[in-house]
């Protein structure tokens, strides 16, 4: 399969998969058998996989495709092909805000009520660049919606998700106080974006953005009838399994649904090249815009931006965002002192586009000589140690922790002395560099614990709050009866949510049936507190002691209270 993009294209078909070079070979110093090896660790020939591109100086340099596009019908992934990018489309979205901002058509100090009026307090005093930086405090429409049933496969509308964020009351916290990432804000940034060009997104993002730069086979996903050639189906998969298709039909764009391919993202990479000759759109501008990070009220500097994550690695800078929706999982990642971006684009739910990424930056490093550099002469640290996550040991006593501010849990699991993080089948082994401190082996995650071992911080320099977290450690076993767990049962309903969630016990196992949709699963974590796939659910009580509501906090929502209602008179009907 040959392809042509901007120049004279050699492709080499491999298994599974097609290698696209653009303008010749690509330099021999590129550590292929290094990054095969990466891949191969997750994609066989009958698996879902990736596309990986390096892009240095603004030029595609190195592309490949490991396992296939289609499982059922062996198509296999190159560079053309096409996946749902998540959250990484968050950075397209941000540049169609600062164009508006560029022409005078908008200012990142414009409120949200200047253009959705029918928005309810506070959300109409939400400024455009709190709404890019996190730091709304709105609450996620997209938990909302799962907590009223939705799942990802369902047909959700643009309509039913503003009807959602219209019926909320609370927030999440006071707008500019705090950072939590937020898929609302940039569903309401594309709303604001339409309004002010008076079409819908995918026609501005195609004529301002993504045909200017050549970007053939780019779109937003707005319409789940809508036909995307070279589309690669999602999958959930682990290696020795089979396949499970994951797709979703949720029709909101601007947080997500760009699709787009390895070579798309090459020319979009290449835009914020530092000496992108020629761009048909502002390149330096937007750079410096999108890459200012943001700000608490408290003077507290984000390692977030517009869109864009910003993070470090091996000493050097690095600017990124990774997606993650259904089947699909994508990185983008930036080092601009080295004028080096290297892609990722994955169809199955498991991959760990950050780790391949970083693969992909190794053999950029050691390939190509660093820029110039606006912050200095650059200076690359070793790379990290090689510290695979390891399947879990069959034994080993397990402590939880959990977060109620977060709506987290964290599982950490003791091995004779040994300590490693819980992530499933898998574990992230730590070291101990002190008494009470432990760190991965990257030195990215540090976790200290207090000297009762009853609480710990997380500190994580992936994390764009550069703020500690603090876990609360749940007892061994929950001290709860039987009893107590089914006067816990009964009717629940919030208006912010809609409809009516069934609450019933079993022994010691919960389950909400919520009506007309999805149902998930209780499991106790300590006193009145449970872990679920909703997130962290507490219950409230009464003076009398009495269940009057369960309070959910997730990754998106914080303390929504749901109201018990009253049980029905006896013999009525």
């Amino acid at each position: 399969m040959t392809r042509r993009a901007g120049g004279a294209v050699l492709a080499v078909a491999l298994l599974a998969g097609t290698q696209l070079l653009l303008a010749g070979e690509p330099p021999a110093s590129i550590d292929t058998g290094r990054i095969d090896t990466a891949f191969a660790a997750d994609t066989r020939t009958a698996s879902p996989g990736c596309a990986a591109g390096i892009v240095h100086a603004g030029r595609l340099v190195w592309s490949k495709g490991y396992g296939y596009a289609s499982v059922e019908h062996k198509v296999p992934i190159d560079s053309g092909t096409v996946f749902d990018l998540g959250s990484t489309s968050k950075q397209i979205t941000a540049a169609l805000v600062a164009l508006l901002v560029n022409e005078g058509k908008l200012s990142l100090d414009d409120t949200v009520g200047q253009f959705a009026p029918e928005m309810p307090e506070p959300t109409r005093r939400v400024t455009l660049r709190q709404l890019l930086n996190h730091t709304s405090g709105l609450r996620d429409y997209t938990d909302i919606l799962s907590l009223a049933g939705r799942r990802e496969a369902d047909v959700t509308t643009r309509e039913e998700a503003l009807a959602a964020m219209r019926r909320q009351r609370g927030v999440n916290f006071e707008a500019g106080s705090a950072y939590r990432y937020c898929n609302s804000g940039y569903f309401l940034l594309s709303v604001i974006v339409e309004q002010v060009r008076r079409t819908r997104l995918r026609g501005i993002a195609q004529k301002t953005i993504f045909a200017p730069l050549g970007m053939e086979h780019t779109t937003f996903f707005d319409d789940h009838t809508l036909m995307v050639p070279h589309r690669a189906t999602g999958y959930s998969w682990r290696p020795g399994s089979t396949p499970s298709v994951e797709m979703s039909d949720w029709e909101q764009v601007g947080d997500g649904g760009v699709q787009s391919s390895i070579e798309d993202m090459a020319r979009w990479a290449a835009l914020f090249d530092d000496d992108a000759p020629n761009s048909p759109l502002p390149a330096a501008w937007l750079r410096e815009t999108l890459e200012t990070p943001g700000r608490l009220k408290d003077g507290t500097t984000l390692r977030y931006s517009l869109g864009l994550g910003l993070d470090t690695y091996r000493g050097l800078r690095v600017i990124e965002h990774g997606g993650a929706w259904a089947g699909y999982r994508a990185m983008l990642m930036r080092i601009p002192d080295w004028r080096v971006t290297t892609l990722v684009l994955c169809n199955y739910a498991q991959a760990d586009t950050r780790s391949l990424a970083a693969t992909l930056a190794d053999a950029a490093l050691e390939a190509f000589p660093p820029a110039s550099s606006r912050h200095g002469a650059p200076r690359v640290e070793p790379a990290p140690p090689v510290h695979a996550r390891a399947p879990l040991p069959a034994a080993g006593d397990v402590e939880t922790y959990y977060s109620l501010a977060l709506g987290e849990v964290a599982t950490l699991r003791r091995v004779q002395g040994d300590l490693a993080i819980d992530e499933g089948d898998r574990s992230t082994p730590l070291i101990q560099n002190g008494k009470a401190t432990w760190t991965t082996a990257d030195g990215r995650v540090t976790l200290r614990f207090a000297e009762d071992r009853q609480s710990l911080t997380w500190a994580d320099e992936g994390e764009s709050d550069p703020r500690p977290a603090t876990y609360r450690r749940a007892p061994a076993k929950v001290p709860v009866s039987v009893d107590r767990l089914r006067k816990i049962g009964g009717t629940y309903q919030s208006d912010e949510i809609g409809p009516a969630w069934e609450v019933t016990f079993s022994g010691s196992k919960g389950r909400v049936a919520i009506a007309g949709g999805e149902s998930f699963d209780l499991e106790p974590l300590d006193t009145d507190l449970f872990t679920s796939d909703a997130g962290l659910i507490a219950v409230e009580r009464d003076a009398h002691g009495q269940p009057s509501a369960l309070v959910v906090t997730s990754r998106g929502v914080v303390g929504l209270r749901v109201p018990r209602l009253p049980a029905p008179a006896a013999g009525g009907r």
